[in-house]
């Protein structure tokens, strides 16, 4: 914690930012709070060891993350939700593994996914619920083609 008689001692900008360093173990971050170990980042709230992320809350160890919330290892993902390990997703919402996904909910290992629902392992799909190792599916319900009426009668 940094004291107000530490900030007050200080001569110069480089003074200060080394305080910080000191206090928080963060470097080169701007308007940054509670954050601890994170090199880079913008705007970020209660964030740890991340590099490089912009305006996001309280994740582990992200890498160019933006707007994203209680994530952990993930990179280069925006606007992601309880997401672990991730890479490239968009709005995507307690995934794990999953790369180039957007829109998705607790998936996991999936590729290039759109708008799916609990699916694992699945690689180019939209609009999916449950399935496990397809690719290239639209409307699919655990492994079963749905039309897109009856899928989006599904209560997801």
């Amino acid at each position: 914690m940094i004291t107000k008689e530490q900030i007050l001692a200080g001569k110069t900008r480089s003074d200060l930012l080394a305080l910080r360093t000191a206090a928080t173990g963060c470097m080169g971050c701007t308007g940054c709070t509670d954050c601890m170990g994170c090199t880079g980042c913008t705007d970020c709230m209660g964030c740890t060891g991340c590099t490089g992320g912009t305006d996001c809350e309280y994740c582990t160890d992200c890498m160019g993350c933006t707007d994203c919330k209680y994530c952990k290892y993930c990179k280069y993902c925006k606007y992601c939700t309880d997401c672990t390990d991730c890479t490239g997703c968009t709005a995507c919402t307690d995934c794990a593994g999953c790369t180039d996904c957007m829109g998705c909910t607790g998936c996991m290992g999936c590729t290039g996914c759109t708008d799916c629902t609990d699916c694992e392992y699945c690689t180019d799909c939209t609009d999916c619920m449950g399935c496990t190792g397809c690719t290239d599916c639209s409307f699919m319900a655990y492994n079963i083609q749905l039309t897109e009426a009856e899928y989006r009668g599904l209560p997801l």
